[in-house]
């Protein structure tokens, strides 16, 4: 049995403090409870006057074990042990009762209010009774987040004498004010009163409540004198709670005593300000809510004050669970959907010990229920329920102001004046005074307003925009005002689409949430296909350059199912097909449908005479073509747009020039499709234009930076490539950047840069998963089993290059076929499976020369020359033949890089074979060629045979 504890901190005689129907004598070392002694530990005891004495801060385990075993070595689980004995005794979690909260890897908590005598809270020796009947509410046990508040409320204060505590329904206005009062009881020597105005309905009711709580005998009917001349000598503060309701009079009373008593202190909590001579505003803005929650534990989330609220009251709720890191996504996402509302969050947490962490999102989801989720008995009925709490606010605005916040609230997250114009004034309607009702609802603490990006935002809480919905629903007026809420951001979004491209949609990525909106309404409501559509069609664009290609995928599916005759063969419809094939290309593969859409939307294009949509969709058409691996049918497309590079449209031809680029380059015109690449990007550096998937710029690029490779300049090459690569970070389209990692990882695979291109690899296959990107998910598997051989894992390489082909056919994605294969020839061969690697290497040959020639032809063909040298008996000739071959066809390419390989495998098989020195002339004539990327792997090991002749 352990022995009692024989160290005690020396407590004053007369200290007490009282929590619940407990009594606590820490200088008697005694707990009471309804005047009975509890029997309760030595260790226990000690336990309870540490955490009461730190009552509504987390004492950590450290600081307990030192406190209380200062003397002795002990392990963490005695600790808990005491803990729950400490629980027992005090009936912690029965009948609701909440004292001792644990805090996952911090510690534990007292959270049960405490009325103590300690002495730093002690009044003057003599006090009257005037003193100490301060009439403030005990202060809270614990009080997330607030602390520097209060300390700069007790400030601002002792500077202006009259402060208003400002804030929304259930932001915490009257804990902070009573935290301060507690703070400033020793400095007003007790003379401090808590005034309760918002039970008050007649105004004329203010002045005589005051003056009642102070003990002022009103011998006239002026009661404000009366109060006057009680208070004009006095150091007194007076905290008046909750005056929004009776805002005028309370101003009045206000500005009347505070210029009249000049010792006289003011703290006043409202919804509005008062707009009273001398008042001091200070604004009470939301708890501090985790919003990146990616890399973040479970201990780094208790440190945000919203988490930690809802923690201690889910705990108070019975739930005697610990946070795991598992659950922190779920913990963060309640705090910040409620807006970091202390009430809210108190309210929605109250629901953990009922349906646990993971049941809170039904909850959530259910936003109507929530807001009628009852807290605290002993609160006033107002404040109960946020439900309650809101109506109050909203039953005392005007009719015209009520009307503009229900309609207001169709918006989600913030919101323009230009916007909420649209919404709140019916057909025929004067702006004029909008600005005003607006000022007025964010005077009241309904509206909150902050400056973005330079422009004027506006935001309901989430928990009034509910209450405000449900609301404009029952007035009947919610359709009607959904469909204006839709046909705004269609027109803005129709305005944008129309502009130069990305910064624009970079500054409307805010309005994704309304959109979104707006969306899942008009295509839900029954009245509403037409709206539905064109917000669609509108909406496309943004949705693609914000990297939601699947979303973007389903909402043009949908909007082109319902769309009506009068859109039909429109813009509208034009807009959805080019879309609906951009995104199902990415996400679904490239099957019929997306050719089928692309050839509809030049149909239109043609009809409406659109010159810059259908250089447009040819451009799509022709990577479409390149994908599926039919290159000569990509040229033919391609030609297509050669009208546009003698016409005044920049953008047309630059899209004209980048496609024949890259039609031309995969098959096997180097040159002619490097001079296409340069005088796209020649015009892009004359012409400056945002870089968006809609430019084609990174095509023409990425398609340069191959070109250059294949020409002998793997140093410039790699220059372009990193240059890609560093703007692919901050690339908005998901497809672009994986477009730009693929292209720049084959380079530095080409030259050698295993590492780089590991991380490139690594940053693809990532980014493809995170974005459900089927089509990159096989490309980034190719390339790895290509980079597995190269480093000396043919096995693994091998297995995932067949893993790669049945991936990407499945996803009708044809274009790597040959260099997939060209991989597994090379990891075959590597394993001594010459046959198989010759069987690979002959189907991609024939694919190949099917296809009219390919840009990989001639290592195609080298490798094929490998293949045959390796077996057993050796026809020389057609080793020979064959290398001579990929040499030749190389050269007719303007294909450097390609040439110098095939000279080297054929100086090496020649060497093999017992030949002389002078079979290196050709070799040496190609190697002089080279200016640049002397290190790479080729350059090195034609260097080493050239030096081993010598």
């Amino acid at each position: 049995m352990e022995p009692e504890p024989q160290k005690h901190v020396d407590h004053d005689p007369g200290e007490f403090a009282a929590f619940g129907p407990f009594l606590l004598l820490p200088g008697a070392r005694r707990l009471q409870r309804d005047s009975k002694p509890v029997e309760i530990g030595g260790r226990a005891l000690d336990l309870l006057i540490e955490l009461v004495r730190q009552a509504g801060r987390v004492v950590s385990h450290a600081e307990l074990l030192s406190a209380i075993w200062a003397d002795t070595t002990v392990v963490a689980g005695v600790l808990r042990t005491h803990v729950c004995s400490l629980r027992k005794t005090l009936g912690d979690g029965v009948a609701g009762a909440r004292y001792v909260t644990s805090v996952a890897g911090r510690g534990y908590c007292f959270v049960a209010p405490v009325v103590r005598s300690a002495a730093e809270a002690r009044l003057p020796a003599s006090p009257n009774a005037w003193q100490l009947a301060h009439g403030l509410p005990p202060r809270l046990g614990r009080m997330a987040g607030r602390d520097d508040a209060v300390r700069k409320l007790a400030a601002q204060l002792a500077q202006h004498r009259f402060v208003t505590v400002l804030g929304a329904a259930g932001i915490g206005k009257t804990t902070v004010a009573v935290a301060v009062g507690h703070a400033l009881l020793n400095d007003f020597g007790g003379a401090v009163r808590f005034i309760e105005l918002g039970s008050l309905t007649d105004p004329a009711l203010v002045a005589p409540t005051v003056a009642s709580t102070l003990g002022v005998s009103i011998q006239n009917d002026d009661a404000l004198e009366s109060l006057r001349a009680f208070l004009q000598d006095k150091r007194v503060l007076l905290v008046l709670d909750n005056c929004e309701q009776v805002v005028d009079t309370a101003a009045r009373l206000a500005e009347h005593l505070f210029l009249r008593a000049p010792r006289l202190h003011l703290l006043m909590t409202s919804r509005e300000a008062l707009r009273a001579e001398g008042e001091y505003h200070h604004r009470l803005g939301p708890l501090e809510t985790p919003t990146e929650v990616l890399s973040m534990d479970a201990d780094t989330v208790q440190t945000f004050p919203a988490v930690q609220v809802f923690l201690e009251r889910a705990a108070a709720s019975g739930w005697s669970g610990e946070l795991t890191d598992g659950d922190v996504p779920i913990v963060a996402e309640t705090c910040r959907r409620l807006d970091g509302v202390p009430l809210a969050i108190e309210l929605a947490a109250s629901f953990v010990g009922r349906y646990g962490l993971h049941g809170i999102a039904a909850l959530l989801n259910d936003r109507t229920r929530l807001l009628r989720q009852r807290g605290r008995r002993t609160a006033p009925p107002r404040q109960q329920t946020i439900h309650a709490l809101i109506a109050w606010s909203y039953d005392r605005l005007p009719e015209h102001e009520r009307v503009v916040l229900r309609r207001l609230s169709v918006f989600v997250g913030t919101f323009a004046f230009d916007a909420a114009k649209a919404v709140a004034l019916e057909a025929g309607e004067s702006a004029e005074s909008l600005p005003g009702v607006i000022n007025e609802l964010v005077a009241k603490s309904l509206l909150s307003v902050s400056v973005e990006e330079s422009v004027v935002v506006y935001r309901l809480l989430e928990t009034t925009r509910v209450y405000a919905l449900e609301r404009l629903v029952g007035s009947g007026e919610f359709e009607r005002v959904s469909l204006c809420h839709a046909a705004f951001f269609a027109d803005r979004l129709g305005c944008a689409n129309s502009g130069p491209g990305q910064e624009t949609f970079r500054a409307r990525a805010s309005d994704l949430a309304n959109v979104r909106a707006a969306l899942q309404r008009s295509f839900s409501s029954p009245s509403g296909p037409t709206a539905a559509a064109r917000l669609a069609a509108a909406a496309t664009r943004m949705l693609l350059e914000l990297g939601l290609v699947s979303e973007c995928h389903h909402w043009c599916r949908r909007a082109l199912d319902i769309i009506e005759v009068p859109d039909v063969g429109t813009l509208v419809e034009l807009g959805l097909q080019e879309a609906l094939a951009l995104s199902a290309m990415i996400t679904t593969g490239l099957d019929s449908d997306v050719h089928g859409a692309l050839t509809r939307g030049l149909e239109i294009a043609r009809a409406l005479g659109s010159g810059d949509h259908e250089i447009r969709l040819l451009g799509h058409l022709t990577i479409v073509l390149l994908h599926a691996g039919d290159f000569r049918g990509a040229l033919d497309v391609a030609e297509q747009s050669r009208p546009a590079i003698h016409q005044d449209s920049v953008a047309g031809a630059m899209m004209a020039h980048c496609m024949l680029g890259a039609a031309h380059v995969a098959c096997g015109n180097r040159a002619l499709g490097q001079e296409h690449c340069e005088a796209s990007l020649r015009l892009a550096a004359a012409f400056p234009q945002p870089q968006t998937m809609f430019t084609g710029r990174s095509h023409a690029v990425l398609t340069l930076a191959r070109a250059l490779w294949l020409q002998g300049r793997p140093d410039r090459a790699a220059t372009v490539a990193r240059q890609v690569a560093n703007e692919a970070a901050t690339t908005t389209h998901a497809a672009e950047k994986a477009l730009r990692l693929t292209y720049c990882e084959m380079i530095f695979a080409w030259r050698g840069e295993w590492r780089e291109a590991g991380r490139l690899l690594d940053l693809l296959t990532e980014h493809a998963d995170r974005y459900s990107l089927s089509l990159y998910r096989g490309v980034a598997m190719a390339l790895r089993g290509e980079l597995l051989v190269k480093t000396g894992q043919p096995l693994e390489g091998c297995s995932l290059l067949r893993l790669a082909d049945l991936t990407l056919t499945a996803m009708h994605n044809t274009s790597l076929d040959t260099y997939v294969a060209c991989a597994l020839a090379e990891g075959l061969a590597a394993t001594g499976s010459f046959d198989q690697a010759l069987t690979a290497i002959e189907g991609a040959i024939e694919l190949a020369r099917r296809r009219g020639g390919t840009w990989d032809l001639p290592e195609l063909l080298r490798l094929k020359g490998i293949a045959l040298a390796s077996r057993s008996p050796t026809d020389a000739r057609a080793v020979d033949e064959t290398l001579s071959s990929a040499i030749d066809l190389a050269r007719r390419q303007g294909a450097l890089a390609w040439e110098l390989r095939a000279t080297i495998s054929l100086a090496r098989e020649r060497l093999r074979r017992g030949g002389s020195a002078d079979v290196l002339g050709d070799l040496s004539a190609v190697y002089a060629r080279f200016t640049e990327g002397m290190e790479t792997p080729d350059l090195q090991a034609a260097g080493r045979l050239l030096e081993q002749a010598r």
